[in-house]
Parts: C-alpha cells; structure tokens; sequence
C-alpha cells in the first residue's frame, strides 16, 4: 500500500488532478445513470451501458487537457514572478552599490573641500 501512495505521489499534479476529478464524475454518472431510470418509470436502455465508458473516456480527455494547460500556465506565471523578483532584488542591489558608492563621493569632495 506504501509503494501505492509512493507512485501517486510521483504522478505530476495535473494528472492526479484529473484522476480524481473524473473518478467523482465516474460515480455521480453511476448514480445519474441508476437513479433516473426508476424515478423516469422507463426502463434501463442498452445506450446508457454502451454510452458509459465513452463518457468516461470522454470526460478524462477534457479534464485532462484542462489541467494540463492549467498547470503549464501557473508554471509560467510562476517563473514570471521569480523573474521580477530576481530584477527587483538586481535593481535594488544596484541602488545601494550607487548609494554607496555616491557617499564615498560625496564624503571625499567634503574632505577636500575642508582642506581648501
């Protein structure tokens, strides 16, 4: 059971994500599908049986490019933001280095201005 949760856990998210959205969907078309025929008073049809694993199928594939392109865009949104905090972080180095380098200016043209 370990090595069960092990692999899960290795799945990229997007995948896991979808596994689980359409495992829910799976069993809310159970019920759907085994619940409508007695309320309806008609009887259980062969098109919903053949239907099924069609929508399954059908419903992973929609998840599943959802999720992907989903976690793709959170991915570049993500390295967008280390970006910008890497160029804030330069510019604000940049900033003290000036600072710095502005007060030994200034603390010498004080020095040599005292000594006129």
């Amino acid at each position: 059971m370990d090595q069960i949760w092990k692999w899960w856990a290795k799945l990229p998210k997007w995948i896991r994500d979808t596994i689980q959205v359409v495992m829910a969907m799976t069993i809310l078309l159970i019920i759907y599908d085994l619940a409508v025929p007695p309320m309806t008073h008609k009887p259980y049809s062969m098109s919903t049986l053949i239907s099924f694993p069609f929508q399954v199928i059908l419903g992973f594939i929609v998840v599943a490019v959802y999720n992907y392109f989903k976690a793709r865009s959170q991915a570049k949104e993500k390295a967008a933001k280390e970006r910008a905090a890497e160029v804030e972080r330069l510019k604000k180095e940049q900033q003290t280095k000036q600072h710095s380098e502005n007060l030994k200016r200034n603390q010498a043209n004080g020095a040599k201005q005292q000594d006129r």
